[in-house]
């Protein structure tokens, strides 16, 4: 069993960090996971697109379908996007279907201005990104929130280990007790089988 986990909130609410945290620890238990992030996809798939509602939503929809494709190859994929709007979501849900696990990431707008590691917020301020970021952030709906993660309540530890308890019991192949297998990391193996041979 393969799953879509796509977490979802504002800009410095605390997704990249906890998206690659559990990207890396599935990789660590052997797990076959492809890592899709938003502002990655528009420097190269969507790379094309700007930032009108339209757009956004296609950069969405072009998400989901490379995370679909992923999960008919037998990939675990781990999504980040801001995903403002419900019709973004919608996008998602439609392409994805009972495949998709949302993670809601929460953090308070002022926390998020504060923290502001792409230095996003102090662009918009200044008049250069006001299309990027002058757009509503509609209220979670009851399943897109049923994964709530607050990254001011809890640690980025703690919070990572709420994601990765709701994964093990959605993939139900995994024990959140138990150690990750080291001993033949995925990436070697991956590359290994990839690798060209020099003989």
């Amino acid at each position: 069993m393969v799953k879509v986990f796509w977490l979802f909130g504002r800009s410095a609410a605390g997704k990249t960090t906890l998206a690659r945290r559990l990207h890396d620890a599935l990789l660590d238990r052997n797990l076959p996971t492809l890592y899709l992030d938003g502002d990655e996809m528009r420097s190269g798939l969507s790379a094309d697109l700007g930032f009108t509602p339209a757009a956004r939503l296609e950069n969405h929809r072009r998400c989901a379908e490379v995370a679909r494709l992923a999960v008919t190859q037998g990939f675990n994929v781990v999504a980040s996007t801001i995903a403002p709007e419900y019709s973004h979501r919608d996008e998602v849900q439609k392409i994805l279907g009972a495949d998709l696990v949302w993670f809601y990431i929460h953090a308070p707008l002022n926390i998020c201005v504060q923290r502001d590691p792409k230095g996003l917020y102090r662009k918009a301020r200044a008049g250069q990104l006001k299309q990027l970021l002058d757009c509503p952030f509609d209220v979670p709906r009851p399943k897109e929130r049923e994964n709530y993660i607050d990254t001011v309540a809890q640690t980025i530890v703690d919070c990572h280990q709420s994601i990765f308890d709701v994964v093990c019991r959605r993939l139900m192949t995994l024990d959140p007790a138990v150690a990750p297998n080291k001993s033949i990391p995925l990436r070697a193996a991956l590359f290994s089988q990839h690798s060209p041979s020099y003989h």
